[in-house]
């Protein structure tokens, strides 16, 4: 009986290592057949990425959109990918050629995230915001693994002031990526932005940074953040290290003319907003800069200028405002003296009017 007994318990040990066995197989055999595709689909991605490239560099441009197309759609969390494939599609015709082909793309496959997003970037672009919106949110809708996609609609929702639409947008594309540096860049703007919390976004900018440190624009909004939270030897520094990369955006050589106006180098700070000019004129930020380092200088008749030409490309009543304030400052005295003048003139007339019934009366008494 105690033998039938110890025969029974190896029996169900066996039994029960049998199943151990089997279910650790089967789990085992189910990534394997798992991993294997996404391994493929990596080294598939890589291939077609190489191909766009080569294709790129020998001037053919038509097969390097179809090769980077088939990368992203193997890989859509490769958003550099994108760069690539919008230069080649810039190369390859115009701007309503390339929205025209896109379209006529999205229209055919109801699948292609890749064209709805390059759609909600071009309308964006050409300011139509609503369709811009709707082609993005077509895109991760589509494809909720495409990291530009969801930056996009993080940067536009930040343009339109929907800074929760934006703040979760940006999110999304971080738990996909987290060192998309555009998506800490998008971030870094919403704390500086919505909450003035300069803190936080240079801490997401660090993280852009610490993904793309050669990017000037991420530099260049960095040092700004410094000059708004008070702090103008870092900005200057930052400022600078972002003009040795691109020593020609016209925004960024205007915030070093901001950050030298507050260090009181003015003519420096002349020379900075007059190079952003030369490189874009008609950009406000920049002239309403210069009038206020020329005023700053004493050359009040040339701050004078500028004011009226930034007040009048814009037509924003602050640079009048400031106009309207130069003036009284340089003809202050004359101000006074009208004052004065007005002051004696309404005094005589009171004490006139005061004279006058004294007069009747003593004329109607007689």
């Amino acid at each position: 009986m105690a033998q039938m007994s110890r025969r029974g318990t190896r029996e169900r040990r066996v039994a029960r290592w049998s199943m151990y066995t089997l279910v650790m197989s089967v789990l085992l055999a189910g990534y394997a057949w798992g991993a294997q595709p996404e391994t493929a689909r990596s080294s598939e991605a890589d291939q077609a990425y190489r191909l766009g490239v080569r294709l790129q560099q020998e001037g053919r441009w038509t097969e390097a959109t179809q090769a980077f197309r088939s990368a992203l759609r193997l890989d859509p969390l490769r958003a550099g990918l994108y760069v690539r494939l919008k230069e080649a599609y810039s190369r390859g015709g115009t701007g309503d050629q390339v929205l025209a082909e896109l379209r006529a793309h999205a229209d055919q496959d109801g699948t292609d995230f890749i064209s709805w997003n390059l759609l909600g970037v071009l309308y964006a672009k050409q300011g139509r915001w609503a369709d811009a919106l709707a082609a993005l949110q077509r895109a991760v809708q589509i494809q909720p693994a495409d990291v530009d996609a969801w930056t996009n609609l993080g940067w536009l929702s930040s343009e339109l002031k929907q800074s929760e639409r934006a703040r979760e947008a940006f999110r999304r594309a971080l738990a996909l990526d987290p060192a998309y540096g555009r998506a800490h860049a998008g971030l870094a703007g919403l704390y500086a932005e919505t909450e003035s919390n300069y803190d936080k976004a240079l801490e997401e900018y660090r993280l852009a940074l610490s993904a793309e440190p050669d990017n000037s624009g991420y530099l260049y909004d960095m040092g700004w953040v410094y000059y708004r939270k008070g702090m103008t030897d870092e900005a200057l520094e930052r400022l600078t290290q972002a003009s040795l990369l691109s020593p020609d955006d016209p925004a960024g050589r205007a915030k070093i003319g901001w950050v030298r106006l507050r260090q009181k180098e003015n003519q420096a700070a002349i020379e900075e907003f007059e190079r952003a000019l030369r490189a874009k004129p008609d950009y406000a930020f920049a002239r309403f800069g210069l009038a206020r380092a020329l005023q700053a200088e004493g050359n009040d008749d040339a701050a004078a200028i500028e004011y009226k030409r930034a007040w009048r490309e814009t037509d924003n009543d602050l640079y009048l405002l400031y106009l309207i304030k130069l003036y009284l400052q340089r003809n202050l005295w004359m101000v006074l003296l009208t004052v004065v003048a007005a002051m004696g003139l309404t005094g005589a007339w009171l004490m006139r009017r005061r004279g006058l019934p004294q007069g009747s009366e003593t004329a109607s008494g007689k």
